[in-house]
């Protein structure tokens, strides 16, 4: 049985400090979870601090978007049993390199584990973890992990595939400013959104097959670009691979899109995309036809299609301060000496 709602917890004592890698000045979905997590743990008094690795010297790490987050970051890790060193699955080499601090892992996603290419990477995620056998590897003596953090339900099945069952759940969730001005519907346009870096080969079968309709990619856009599209648009696909909760579907759900994606990681569960099986296709020539019906549908009878998706906005709009619940019983100050 899966155990994500089973909170467990790590001891934060007094001098703790929590390290967190992230790669200087860089500006994604997945850093700036980085930069949530260190603010939101500092405004509950723990010393959390992004450790800013690929920085260039005379320049300043902070992206200007995550400044609103005020980051405090270090320039280097003390190697101490009462520190905390929470890291993405695809940054696990940081923890061998410090063998008495405590140690996390946050799966952000799963399927950047297997891409990767970096050879002293995979050898370090596969000592902590012991997964192996995609690859028929003699598995190697795990390190010890302190606990590991799922954004996802995919995250949490992959993890008992393998037999590790000290996880606990930490998502995460979309910024505040996200919110704002969503509530005043805009005209929209029978217009489908996509992100050409995300199962593109597929969606280049479905516009092949419907080149009459208004296809717009979502790549090379500001947010504000990509918010301004999604609030006069009235689809959004995703046929990736939803290695985890992605932000995309999400963004575009909450600003009342109709959401049609695959099958494929994250999208195969109704917890992480907790949407009609109406609007999941399998990735594949037969469900084309039914795929493009779906959308026409939804540009014909939009006001209705938009609401079968109420229950996923409901869930988005919960996130943050799930998280914040979460974070508090994760981290727990401890009341007995430092270590």
């Amino acid at each position: 049985m899966l155990n994500e709602s089973n909170i467990k917890s790590l001891p934060v004592y007094h001098d703790t400090i929590i390290y967190v890698p992230c790669p200087a000045a860089h500006a994604t979905g997945g850093t700036e979870i980085l930069h949530q997590f260190v603010h939101q743990l500092r405004k509950r008094n723990i010393d959390a601090r992004l450790f800013y690795y690929r920085s260039k010297k005379g320049t300043n790490p902070v992206h200007p978007r995550f400044a609103v987050y005020e980051p405090v970051y270090a320039t280097e890790i003390e190697n101490n049993a009462k520190h905390i060193l929470v890291v993405p699955e695809t940054r696990t080499e940081y923890l061998y390199r410090y063998p008495a601090i405590r140690k996390v892992i946050w799966w952000l996603s799963v399927d950047f584990f297997y891409d990767t290419a970096d050879v002293d990477r995979w050898s370090t995620l596969l000592k902590m973890t012991g997964i192996t056998k995609r690859f028929n590897l003699q598995k190697p003596e795990k390190l010890p992990i302190n606990l590991h953090l799922v954004q996802s339900r995919y995250a949490a099945l992959h993890l008992e595939r393998h037999g590790i069952h000290n996880y606990t759940r930490l998502s995460d969730y979309l910024n505040a400013s996200f919110f704002a001005n969503r509530l005043a519907d805009k005209p929209r346009e029978n217009r489908i959104l996509y992100n050409p870096l995300k199962g593109w080969e597929f969606t280049k079968q479905l516009i092949e097959h419907a080149p009459e309709l208004n296809w717009a990619p979502l790549i090379n856009l500001t947010p504000q670009e990509v918010a301004a599209l999604c609030q006069t648009s009235k689809v959004y696909i995703d046929f990736g691979q939803h290695p985890g909760k992605d932000r995309f579907p999400r963004e575009a759900a909450i600003s009342r899109c109709c959401i049609i994606t695959g099958k494929r990681g994250a999208a195969a569960n109704d917890q992480d995309i907790p949407i009609p099986a109406s609007y999941k296709f399998n990735d594949v020539k037969e469900d084309i036809p039914a795929i493009l019906e779906q959308i026409r549908y939804c540009f014909n009878n939009y006001d209705s299609a938009t609401r079968d998706f109420d229950h996923y906005r409901d869930s988005i709009r919960r996130q943050e301060a799930e998280f914040n619940n979460d974070l508090e019983q994760i981290f727990v100050p401890a009341s007995v000496p430092a270590i």
